[in-house]
């Protein structure tokens, strides 16, 4: 489990008498050795009070965000959509819907965005294509989509779509555990795992 300790960061909110107000962040310290903080804590959400209240110490090195009010709990229904970076739309759309056979979603039009995009059914939810400006690296990803940042969708049989990726000549990895898995990329480096939810939910 990845090292927790807490830090000073100075917010933008500032008291009365004008001095910058500090709050602590929660710093993660990668297997890799390096910190990454999070970003500051405005200070008219959480006051000094209320935020070091929310961070205790677990028996160990970790510090944990402890949940402030129970009966707040927010009732999840699911993920409604994953947002995917590409560079060409076109491109994209010849993946998503020549190869994979997703369908747009008409009741999602694009063009009130200031950017190209589409919407496509995935099941019951759906992907959003946005074609802006890509921050990851496209080059040195890991080779298994499993070691990277992935969406996970489940199907019904992995088998059909092996014998499209096949057809179309993208390459894919099979789950190391041994599930029915297979994990692969769409012409931008993003990665999709796909898995038979029977008997592996």
């Amino acid at each position: 489990m990845a090292a927790m300790s807490t830090t000073q960061r100075t917010s933008a909110g500032r008291s009365r008498a004008g001095r910058a107000m500090t709050v602590p962040v929660v710093c993660a310290k990668s297997f890799f050795g390096r910190f990454s903080n999070g970003p500051a804590v405005p200070y008219n959400k959480y006051g000094p009070g209320k935020l070091s209240s929310l961070l205790t110490a677990s028996s160990g090195s970790a510090a944990v965000l402890q949940r402030a009010d129970v009966a707040g709990k927010v009732d999840f229904k699911g993920v409604h959509h994953v947002a995917l970076l590409c560079e060409n739309l076109e491109r994209s759309l010849a993946f998503y819907q020549g190869v994979l056979g997703l369908e747009i979603n008409p009741e999602r039009p694009h063009h009130k965005l200031p950017y190209r995009g589409a919407w496509l059914w995935i099941g019951s939810e759906m992907i959003h294509l946005m074609e802006l400006p890509n921050p990851d690296p496209l080059a040195g990803r890991p080779e298994h989509g499993g070691r990277d940042r992935h969406t996970c969708v489940g199907v019904a049989a992995v088998d059909p779509l092996v014998e499209k990726l096949e057809a179309a000549g993208v390459p894919y990895t099979r789950s190391m555990s041994g599930r029915p898995a297979v994990f692969f990329r769409d012409p931008d480096m993003n990665c999709l795992e796909c898995v038979e939810l029977e008997p592996w939910r």
